[in-house]
């Protein structure tokens, strides 16, 4: 009997809730538009508007909407929910002065009086970032540099002339990054033409963008890619053991992203590897491939290095367990484009994976034959490294 109370006592409750959030909803459609938003306040931002409001007191509002003509000509709209007394326009292309009508919208699809305001955006944020692009010769080809401080997504897209004129894409770059800067290589050192365009996903796109110089020519800076098959093993005192599980010194350079070099993880940090290159060179860039197959499963985690140090030397120093006789020649980082927590990788993410962690040195950097990379700090914190190539570009003099 006393289940039989319990549950009639229940069944009470869960009707008296029901129809207290029934008396919330209409109880039928009406055709009573509701009142105008109050105390309407708008802030220029870049591309658009940040807009404000006070929600009016009738109980079926649904959604408060906001209608304007974008860049393109065409009538678009933008939509906040009840419970929310602000909503944010953005795609304008330009700084022209735009008309922006906002509306309360019922349950019953009832639209109220438009309340209007009349005002200008700032500039658009691909024509901010156009101003910060610069555009400089860089070994192999050029090297494009912009600033995105909004972090706006954005499509960089990188054109080369040939000799008789013609423009040709040449590399398409997606990101939202807030300072970013690529590079097309592959040119020969000769006078060659370079250009930029800047577009967000709104089609908002910048005029073309030129290096600064007054023929908008550049020349690459002279490179070549070291040959792998004349590179030598050397193990130095402190070096580590790259050789542990599936891993093997030789897979550093064996041009097979499927191959590994693997630490065993039980040697201090900094864990080094060195290498004879086989030429006396004026490096200019090298590149470090993660493990990150099959499936990116190991990209930006694992023991793939995150922090690194570099060094140099002409003539193969003393082993003296150390850096003596070395020369340093940089601290280098490896940056997950995306910033997401490691597991998470996005298409930008695997663009990279793919391209590789890629560092230039600087024009005085020193001729060298020997180099090693000591590494202080993997991806995942692990106690070992894994890593899947090494490749370099410089300019050879012996």
């Amino acid at each position: 009997m006393k289940k039989i109370v319990s549950l009639i006592l229940i069944s009470f409750f869960v009707m008296a809730g029901c129809e207290e959030d029934y008396e919330h909803l209409p109880t039928a459609k009406d055709s009573v538009a509701p009142k105008q938003i109050e105390n309407l306040q708008y802030e220029p931002i870049h591309g658009g508007f940040n807009i404000s409001y006070d929600i009016p007191s009738d109980k079926d509002v649904l959604y408060v909407k906001a209608t304007y003509v974008n860049t393109k000509g065409e009538t678009s709209e933008v939509r906040a929910s009840a419970y929310n007394n602000k909503l944010q326009i953005l795609g304008f292309g330009d700084t022209s002065e735009r008309t922006i009508d906002v509306y309360v919208v019922d349950r019953s699809e009832n639209v109220s009086k438009p309340v209007t305001f009349k005002a200008q955006p700032l500039e658009s944020p691909v024509n901010v970032i156009k101003e910060s692009m610069d555009i400089s010769a860089d070994f192999g080809g050029a090297k494009f540099h912009w600033i995105n401080e909004l972090k706006t997504p954005i499509s960089i897209l990188l054109f080369t002339a040939d000799n008789k004129g013609v423009w040709k894409e040449v590399q398409t770059v997606y990101t939202s990054q807030s300072e970013t800067s690529t590079a097309i290589r592959g040119f020969e050192s000769v006078p060659t033409k370079f250009a930029a365009l800047i577009r967000d996903r709104y089609d908002n796109t910048t005029d073309t963008i030129y290096p600064g110089t007054t023929d908008k020519m550049l020349t690459p800076l002279f490179e070549e890619r070291l040959d792998k098959t004349k590179f030598k093993k050397i193990v130095l005192a402190d070096d580590t053991n790259w050789d542990a599980w599936e891993g093997d010194y030789y897979h550093f350079f064996d041009d097979k992203l499927e191959t590994i070099v693997h630490t065993q993880g039980d040697h201090p940090f900094p864990q080094i590897y060195t290498i004879d290159l086989g030429v006396t060179v004026k490096l200019s860039r090298f590149i470090v491939h993660q493990r990150y197959t099959p499936q990116t499963h190991f990209g930006f985690t694992h023991g793939n290095p995150k922090k690194y140090t570099l060094y140099g030397a002409k003539e193969l120093p003393a082993d003296s367990g150390g850096f003596e006789g070395w020369i340093k020649l940089k601290e280098c980082e490896s940056v997950k484009p995306s910033g997401l927590p490691i597991g998470q990788n996005s298409d930008e993410d695997i663009a990279q994976l793919d391209l590789g962690d890629e560092y230039t040195f600087e024009l005085e950097v020193p001729e060298l034959r020997y180099f090693r990379m000591a590494v202080e700090d993997t991806w995942d914190g692990a106690g070992y490294i894994n890593a899947s190539q090494i490749t370099f570009w410089g300019n050879i003099t012996n």
